[in-house]
């Protein structure tokens, strides 16, 4: 379609979409139509949205669909609602669509995140109290046991130590993927909203607070800015009077009573000025810079950014009210806003077995399961592990590379404990959680009940499956004793990164490193035994060290092809990282924002499936340009075919020495081809030399297809969690708190290795 042209575009809101026989139907008609340049971008595309759906008062766009063509097997055209979310899918959309519709329909789904009530007196407003979610019981000031006093440690997310080196983010590992959008729960409804005026607005005779809260909060604020301090003279449940601390040769003071049948206060007298002089004492701003004031500062951010750091938190108090504030303060006031947003710590425990039932009833199949201890009273027991996979993942693996990167992480939130991942790897290279799990403490029992687990339901008994990990002791342990995992069916792999931190740990050389990461990392049987030789020609212990390592365990080229070129768990460990915004939350709230992004992830990998289909690929984004790259290179190389019928040919690269092709075995000298399966740019030489297409020679995991099923499953929502059975028992935290009673910084749980040391630049005098 040219630029020139225009295109129709009906908009409908306010009404439902349903998709009823393959066909798309809305239960209202359009209620603006748009008149727009075949180009128009998806920003301008909701801009003249908003224009219109502000006429009913909504000011926010949640979703857009379009009517989709699309030819059914009988060759009826029929239509889908296709998601518009970005610049592709609208593109995408109006190209197609345009082709078969003289009109274009969106539907849109819109709100209001801006309504107010008036109140009974006043011209103040406030906005209206949305439902909380099922996580959350509302805001609760809660009392903090001693054992979970905040220290600062090692294996909090505030401890900035830690970094890897640019040779390690930048090493050969091809499957370093990282989601970012795993970080936090976006779609999460959010129960608070921002009242419709500002607390820091200056304090006046008249105005109207939304509750005693935020008027005591006004008051806090101004007197902190100027290094003040008040005390209550009165408080009654519908009256309060507050003075200076210094009343002889002060006249400061506020009254404020409730007006009546609200919850919101109005300010009846107030004296702004204090005349007395500022005796400032760090005790008297401390008694108003409580932790709970500093909750009611960063609840908001805490909101869109549970991760946020105490260091951080302590910085922006010290920026707005110049005033510092001690780490165990800044902490407590991180769980406050926590618990304000996303439900108590002890209450989400006892809410967790209904909250895996719940997902486990709307998706069959999936596999949950809790193990508890027995405590001294009757029907009480106490939290040890947790673990759920979707049933929507467990059918998606069946079509991913049979490769699984497990790894564990600390969580970072009131209570001690440790975050189990198996993560799997789809056609298109991209992260796919498989499996989850929290545990009290990462041992080898909680290891073994993990793996149990995850070879039991999750992995099919009759695939071949490689599993990738580190050395840790717990996890031999697991593989020690549990049966299944000592089967021909499952392998075992290390991650090259932990044995060369550990390499480096014994033998302190920068050369020895990246000897050790050269041979572990070549296809190649022959470069192995020179790097190795290298080595040992260095340091004897250390290529003893290295040769004690069972070779296939940690050389590629030893691999047989397990690992499909995976190197690393960097799979596992970056989504780690991609949750650790998730991973301060209380544990009901976790698995809940697990659930979440999933959703999400499957949504956004279908419409990417589906529109690589429609376009006409047979393999996906990464797969189509890796080919496109090594089908590029063959113009370079000289084929000489030795023997057709078996399939044997030599190939040079620009005069280097030839390699052996043989496509009926599918292996190629170089290593490449049996490294991950996919062609080597010598397998494309032969083929392009043939005349004939690459695409016969690559696997079916790799392939659009595969990409398509691993996401084809539906993952369904939770029921009303308002009417779900409460349990017949009590769930408690574990006992065991990281957050240890006595004062200063606990010994350290995590020595820094090499893996998180940072190279330091040479400054110009050094």
């Amino acid at each position: 379609m040219s630029s020139e042209q225009n295109i129709i575009v009906l908009v409908h809101w306010n009404g439902v979409l349903t998709n009823v026989d393959n066909e798309v139907k809305y239960s209202s008609f359009p209620n603006a139509v748009l008149f727009l340049n075949a180009d128009v971008s998806y920003s301008t595309l909701c801009e003249n949205v908003l224009s219109q759906i502000s006429r009913d008062g909504l000011n926010e766009i949640k979703t857009i669909h379009g009517k989709f063509p699309f030819d059914t097997r009988d060759g009826v055209c029929a239509s889908m609602p296709w998601p518009i979310h970005d610049e592709p899918s609208w593109i995408y959309f109006v190209q197609i669509a345009s082709n078969v519709y003289d009109r274009l329909e969106v539907f849109i789904d819109a709100t209001n995140r801006d309504v107010v009530i008036p109140l009974h007196e006043g011209p103040s407003r406030r906005r209206r109290n949305l439902m909380p979610s099922t996580l959350n019981q509302g805001p609760s000031m809660v009392h903090m046991d001693p054992s979970h006093e905040a220290v600062e440690d090692e294996d909090d997310p505030d401890y900035n130590n830690l970094s890897f080196s640019e040779e390690d983010s930048a090493s050969n590992d091809s499957d370093d993927s990282h989601d970012s959008s795993w970080a936090l729960p976006h779609n999460q409804e959010d129960p608070f909203v921002e009242p419709a005026y500002r607390v820091e607005d200056p304090i006046h005779v008249g105005r109207i607070y939304a509750s005693f809260n935020e008027l005591k909060k006004a008051v806090s604020i101004q007197t902190l800015k100027e290094y003040q301090a008040f005390e209550n003279v009165s408080k009654r449940p519908t009256y309060w009077r507050a003075k200076c601390v210094h009343p002889e040769q002060c006249s400061w003071h506020i009254q404020a009573a409730q007006v009546k049948d609200t919850d919101s206060w109005k300010v009846k007298q107030y004296q702004p000025r204090h005349n007395c002089i500022p005796t400032y004492t760090r005790a008297k701003i401390d008694k108003l810079l409580t932790s709970k004031f500093i909750a009611s500062e960063i609840s908001s951010t805490i909101r869109i950014k549970p991760d946020y750091s105490i260091k951080l938190i302590m910085n922006d108090i010290h920026q707005k009210y110049n005033i510092r504030v001690g780490y165990k303060k800044a902490w407590y006031a991180r769980i406050l806003a926590l618990e304000q947003r996303f439900g108590n710590w002890e209450t989400s425990y006892n809410d967790l077995p209904n909250v895996l039932q719940a997902m486990a009833y709307t998706n069959p199949g999936s596999i949950i399961d809790i193990q508890s201890d027995n405590t001294n009273t009757q029907g009480t027991y106490e939290f040890k592990f947790a673990f759920w996979s979707i049933k929507a993942a467990i059918d998606g693996f069946n079509h991913c590379l049979p490769v699984v990167s497990i790894d564990g992480t600390h969580l970072y939130g009131k209570y001690k404990g440790h975050l189990l991942v198996a993560v799997a790897m789809n056609a298109n290279r991209e992260i796919y959680p498989l499996a989850f799990g929290v545990v009290d403490s990462e041992n080898g029992a909680s290891w073994k009940w993990f793996l149990q687990l995850l070879v039991t339901h999750i992995i099919p008994p009759d695939r071949n499956v490689c599993i990738i990990s580190d050395r840790h002791a717990a996890i031999d342990y697991a593989f020690r004793n549990v049966e299944q995992l000592g089967t021909p069916q499952i392998q075992r792999r290390y991650c090259l990164r932990h044995i060369r931190s550990n390499f480096m740990t014994q033998f302190r050389s920068k050369q020895l490193k990246k000897l050790c990461w050269r041979a572990g990392s070549t296809p190649i049987v022959s470069e192995f035994h020179h790097y190795m030789q290298q080595i040992r020609g260095t340091n004897e212990r250390a290529f003893k060290y290295l040769n004690d390592i069972p070779q296939e365990k940690w050389a590629l080229c030893f691999d047989g092809g397990c690992r499909y070129g995976i190197l690393t768990t960097n799979l596992s460990e970056s989504f780690n990282n991609a949750l650790k915004g998730c991973r301060t939350l209380p544990i009901s709230a976790l698995v809940r924002a697990t659930f979440d992004k999933l959703v999400q992830l499957f949504a956004q990998r279908r419409t990417a499936g589906m529109m690589w289909q429609q376009a006409g690929y047979h393999f996906p984004d990464n797969i189509r340009k890796e080919l496109m790259e090594r089908w590029q290179q063959r113009p370079h190389t000289v084929v000489l075919p030795h023997n057709h019928y078996t399939g044997i040919y030599s190939v040079s690269v620009e005069n280097a020495t030839p390699v052996t092709v043989n496509l009926s075995r599918r292996v190629c000298d170089c290593g490449c081809w049996r490294m991950n399966g996919m062609p080597c740019v010598h397998a494309h030489s032969v083929c392009h030399f043939l005349n004939c297409s690459v695409d016969y020679l690559i696997p079916e995991v790799y392939k659009l297809s595969s990409y398509i099923n691993a996401h084809s499953s539906d993952i369904m929502p939770f029921p009303n969690m308002n009417e779900w059975p409460q349990n017949e028992f009590i769930l408690l935290p574990p006992k065991y708190s990281s957050r240890t009673s006595r004062a200063g910084r606990r010994q350290e749980t995590r020595f820094p290795n090499e893996m998180d040391m940072r190279p330091r630049r040479r400054g110009q005098h050094d």
